[in-house]
């Protein structure tokens, strides 16, 4: 599939899952062998971890916590990494050396970026919760509520696709990737929107399931012997299995965010255009 071209709504949804559908072997092989050792650790540690660890903060508490934070780093890392990599040689000609090698050459840039996203994200988050519970009050502002979820989204992951495709400086990057969704925003954040309600979706009928098994096997939540049950219950293999499901739906899901931004690179700077014309200038009559 070629990223660098313009997209309207339509083309911003179904793009996504058709990129999925023909790469969908080599983006999930790729995904597991570079972060597949954290989720093992993180799953383990996860299982390790009893009751009384966790309310005490123990010892493994802050090793799983760790871990999940090292996993949940990659994992954003990987999409953004994948997807640069996949333009850049036009298709699936890398591995996950490729992949490991361009993220251990970046890895001060990437820190650097996520270090400053966590400043930047209280007052942003802050800005959130304000705008969800103003549009809390209505049903139609309910409906909305993915919407501006999928434009905060969108914000800090065309932020850091310019970051790392670029030489601009963080908020460079984030000025130019506000203006990237910005340009389309009903297309760009609506299909994003879209994307993430049919995970959450997902997500929210296996999590429902797992509530329902809870209610049917008669915990009581007040009693703390029935609540150890319960975490049992999350802590089984079975939970382990949703909570992977759902972490392969995120790195899909992460797919649209790369679409809209090549896409709309190409609309605001025609990279692709301009490449067709200097090849055509270089092809000998």
């Amino acid at each position: 599939m070629q990223l660098l071209q313009e997209r309207d709504f339509s083309a911003f949804f179904t793009d996504t899952f058709q990129f999925i559908k023909e790469n969908f072997v080599h983006l999930l092989t790729n995904y597991l062998i570079v972060n597949g050792l954290f989720l093992l650790l993180h799953f383990a540690l996860n299982y390790m971890t009893d009751v009384e660890n966790m309310m005490n903060f123990g010892p493994l508490y802050f090793v799983n916590l760790l871990v999940s934070l090292i996993m949940w780093f990659v994992s954003v890392s990987f999409a953004v990494i994948y997807m640069t990599l996949y333009n850049q040689k036009d298709g699936t000609n890398f591995n996950y050396r490729d992949i490991i090698n361009y993220f251990g050459q970046n890895i001060g840039k990437i820190l650097l970026f996520f270090l400053i996203s966590l400043v930047m994200a209280i007052p942003l988050f802050i800005a959130f919760y304000i705008v969800m519970i103003l549009f809390a009050i209505t049903i139609v502002g309910i409906l909305a509520i993915p919407l501006v979820y999928a434009a905060f989204y969108l914000w800090f992951a065309m932020t850091f696709y310019e970051y790392m495709n670029t030489n601009k400086g963080y908020f460079d990057a984030m000025g130019y990737g506000f203006s990237l969704f910005m340009k389309k925003f009903w297309a760009t954040t609506g299909s994003s929107a879209l994307v993430f309600l049919i995970i959450f979706v997902i997500v929210g009928l296996i999590v429902g399931a797992f509530g329902l098994f809870g209610s049917f096997a008669g915990i009581n939540f007040q009693d703390p012997e029935s609540v150890m049950e319960m975490v049992a219950i999350f802590r089984s293999p079975g939970a382990v299995l949703v909570i992977l499901v759902y972490t392969i739906l995120f790195q899909f899901a992460q797919v649209n965010p790369g679409i809209i931004y090549f896409s709309q690179k190409e609309a605001f700077e025609g990279i692709k255009a301009k490449t067709n014309i200097d090849d055509i200038g270089k092809t000998e009559i």
